[in-house]
């Protein structure tokens, strides 16, 4: 990692050596904005959390504060641990060099001990000034540091009048323009190069009041407004983009269809890694002549951040990508979404919100004008946007993964490739973005073939560590999925991925967990709303493959083994118990029961009977489904399943087995 620098004196910026580290969302710059306006001090978490919500906070505010100083740590990637851990919150250790206020209060002190009569002097208080760029923390600034910041704009003012006389002293004052034009957005008028007129004191605004603009209408809007060729945001179209065209086409016709009533809002909802963001995006370009007026693109960091864009602040980028300067933009929410409404009043707009989070982030910044469309990005259902068209992204089927890969890899697959592409595609479960990945590792020569790299995956134990490339991890987008969910459910999904059985039924998930049947139910509808389960059928679900596992690796760290031992222990005792409940035996609410749910029910469970100590419950529960085994599976599944049993038996010296059913026994074991 190269040098890191926090800057405040103007908006939050953290740089590393020449670039910008990305740091989205209002409240993530909040936290950041509060401890590097004061580093070297540890800062409570209370106050955090204060700054972050000034109304009605949470009940998750530490859990989502904690979120934010991790993000900020794995950004800083090598220096992480630049953010230390206080007693009671967390501290930003900076050297001078390694914040702007660290260093204007240096440079300040140097320059306030003696007379700028010469050149160095002059040289240290103009160097001082010139590291602002405004109004300490602008568009981030925390509750709770406003005198802070308000000491900081004081010192500012009275090392500028006493740097603005000497400069005129010495006939230099053209010297400081820039220093001066900076000033006058910070002090809220112009400042004048004259030593003979000094910057009054600033007026204190109040927090969240807006700084008053000598001769700015915030709601004025820019001339550039009612430009006859509108804006062009969207990102770039990837040209190995393959498959979709379905739901592509479906899209296109539903937002171009003519009539009285058109809906020209679409929502595009489905799982992680899923190719939603691609697909809108294709579906923009091939749109976008139907709206001269402009094409916008925000990401709103619903799920791929620490704290979600602010309705103020996608406002904010929508408002420059329409060409509005800063200094036009209003302070407000409300007023940037007057300032939204009336510049696209009557336009013909496209607009793509990437990566949404809730509705209530996102209905405010559909564009008002009814010949203007939008394309909405989640991975929640927002079948509570009225009027909209609402698509669910599903994963694709074989077929598409493999014209999906064949233009990833820029290759057409025949004969014995064929059969490798497919390999491939079933171990990456069919995710898009898995493929994506795995394409990245091919097309770098990282792997040689498709047959190479599918038989690394076959032996890995995890294709989390396989398909990690430099700045995309497959298991970190998956895990957004459900670290972004309130510690409840985010507790309960965890011990949901604990359960062997692939298909989840709703009295399992209440047995399991200690619920009630109603509660389950309610989980899994909520679960299933944020594309975190799948439906199957009334009252059944299913996690993908990836998210399963990527679920089990973190519920291995955050769950004590005897409570995974009691889940477990609870989910074999109700797969006994549903043994025959209705029509012939069956373990899930499916019409009749099917042997491949069966077989992986069993092979799940031994393993984790092996890691859990539990061998004893797992013979039991083979034991009350001989019958079920005997029928449902064909002779090579049911020595497979017996032969799981052998195993159990001979890490449980007391039990072995005999014509299918646990005895105890001597010596030997016979199964019939």
């Amino acid at each position: 990692m190269g040098f890191i620098r926090f800057d405040v004196l103007g908006s939050l910026r953290v740089r590393c050596d020449d670039t910008l580290i990305p740091l989205t969302g209002r409240k993530y710059r909040t936290v950041v904005s509060y401890l590097a306006l004061q580093p070297e001090s540890p800062v409570a978490m209370e106050d955090l959390i204060q700054a972050a919500w000034t109304d009605k906070r949470p009940s998750s505010a530490h859990h989502q504060v904690r979120k934010m100083v991790s993000a900020l740590r794995i950004s800083l990637n090598q220096e992480w641990d630049l953010v230390t851990t206080s007693q009671d919150g967390y501290m930003l250790k900076l050297s001078p060099k390694q914040s702007d206020v660290s260093e204007f209060c240096r440079l300040y002190d140097q320059a306030m001990s003696s007379s700028v009569d010469s050149d160095e002097a002059l040289a240290t208080a103009y160097s001082a000034l010139a590291l602002w760029r405004g109004r300490p923390c602008e568009g981030s600034e925390p509750s709770g540091q406003e005198r802070r910041i308000s000491e900081l704009v004081e010192q500012h003012r009275v090392l500028l009048n006493k740097t603005v006389q000497a400069f005129a002293n010495k006939g230099r004052s053209d010297e400081l323009a820039s220093i001066l034009h900076v000033a006058s957005k910070i002090h809220g008028h112009p400042v004048p190069a004259r030593s003979d007129v000094a910057v009054p004191a600033p007026t204190v605004r109040q927090a969240g009041q807006a700084p008053v603009r000598e001769g700015v209408e915030p709601s004025t809007p820019s001339a550039r407004a009612g430009s006859q060729i509108g804006p062009r945001c969207l990102p770039r179209d990837l040209q190995d983009f393959g498959g979709r065209e379905r739901v592509i086409d479906e899209l296109q016709k539903l937002l171009t269809e003519e009539g009285p009533h058109p809906r020209l809002v679409a929502t595009l909802h489905g799982m992680g890694g899923v190719g939603k963001t691609a697909v809108a995006v294709r579906l923009a370009h091939r749109l976008a002549p139907h709206y001269p007026d402009g094409q916008f693109f925000v990401s709103l960091d619903g799920f791929s951040s620490a704290c979600a864009a602010s309705v103020s602040n996608a406002l904010e980028v929508l408002l420059r990508q329409k060409g509005i300067p800063d200094a036009e933009i209003s302070s407000s929410e409300e007023g940037r979404l007057a300032q939204w409404r009336t510049i696209t009043a009557g336009q013909k707009l496209l607009v793509v919100l990437d990566d949404v989070r809730n509705i209530e982030q996102v209905e405010p910044l559909i564009p008002p004008s009814n010949d203007s469309a939008c394309i909405i990005t989640s991975r929640i259902i927002l079948n509570g946007i009225d009027g909209a068209h609402h698509i669910s992204l599903e994963v694709p089927d074989e077929d598409e993964c493999l014209e999906m890969l064949s233009c990833m890899i820029d290759k057409r697959f025949d004969g014995d490739e064929v059969q490798d592409a497919r390999a491939l595609i079933q171990q990456c479960a069919n995710l898009p973005l898995a493929l994506r990945l795995a394409a990245a590792r091919i097309s770098t020569r990282d792997f040689l073939d498709l047959r190479e790299l599918s038989d690394r995956l076959s032996s890995s134990q995890s294709i989390f560590s396989e398909l990690e490339v430099p700045g995309r991890s497959l298991v970190g987008r998956l895990m957004t999925s459900f670290t972004c969910l309130e510690d409840f459910d985010h507790d309960r999904y965890l011990r949901l991925s604990l359960l062997p059985c692939p298909e989840i039924d709703e009295t399992s998930v209440a047995a399991a967990l200690g619920v009630s049947t109603d509660w389950a139910r309610r989980a899994c509808r909520r679960f299933a709303d944020r594309a975190l389960l799948q439906r199957m059928r009334s009252g059944t679900y299913r996690m993908h493959p990836l998210l399963l596992h990527a679920a089990q690796l973190e519920a291995r760290k955050t769950i004590t083994l005897d409570e995974q031992r009691r889940i477990v222990r609870a989910a074999f005792l109700h797969y006994k118990a549903s043994n025959g409940l209705v029509g012939a035996s069956r373990i899930s609410p499916s019409p009749s029961p099917d042997g491949h749910v069966v077989l992986r029910t069993l092979s799940e469970s031994a393993k984790l009977a092996a890691r859990l100590g539990l061998q004893k419950d797992f013979i039991d529960l083979c034991t009350a489904w001989e019958e079920l085994v005997h029928h449902l599976l064909d002779t090579r599944q049911q020595e497979a399943v017996w032969q799981l049993v052998v195993d159990a038996s001979q890490q449980d010296p007391d039990q072995s087995l005999y014509g299918g059913v646990s005895v105890p026994q001597a010596t030997g074991v016979s199964h019939g």
